[in-house]
């Protein structure tokens, strides 16, 4: 039996942007959007992916580099609260096998100039990843988020 080195983190980010909790929370919300913005930059691609976004709702992703995605993402929606909280749980892997395994909240609350959005996510890492570099690709992604509610 090979032995699997797991490692437990939470990370928290948080983000403020100027749009109302609503348009925040549907950019979350509509897969078109999500597909858009849900990668950590312009040379990555997601090549399959499927939205159903409700509690119960499966959310799957086939992603990475362009030209050679090997990443997905698979989870499934525990409570949604629109305009307030989405709480999921999945898994990421690579083409050797399971990579993380998370449980994630989104909080949206109002205040200020807009929005402030705050990521937790609780995970076991089982592999070479650490929370340094998910929090790289969530600073990444959030980054093309605001872009997208800008736009």
């Amino acid at each position: 039996m090979t032995a699997c080195k797991v490692v437990h983190d939470t990370i928290v980010i948080e983000r403020r942007f100027a749009v109302s909790p609503a348009r925040v929370f549907a950019a979350w919300s509509d897969p078109n959007a999500r597909d858009r913005w849900d990668v950590p930059g312009d040379d990555w691609v997601i090549a399959e992916s499927e939205h159903d976004f409700r509690v119960g709702g499966r959310e799957y992703s086939y992603f990475g580099p362009r030209g050679a995605p090997r990443y997905s993402g698979d989870g499934t929606y525990l409570r949604i609260i629109p305009d307030s909280l989405i709480v999921m749980a999945g898994t990421m892997s690579d083409e050797t096998g399971p990579m993380s395994a998370s449980l994630s909240t989104v909080e949206f609350q109002a205040g200020g100039p807009g929005t402030l959005m705050r990521y937790t996510e609780q995970s076991a890492f089982m592999g070479d990843e650490t929370a340094a570099m998910r929090i790289e690709g969530w600073t990444e992604i959030f980054d093309r988020l605001e872009v997208e509610l800008k736009g």
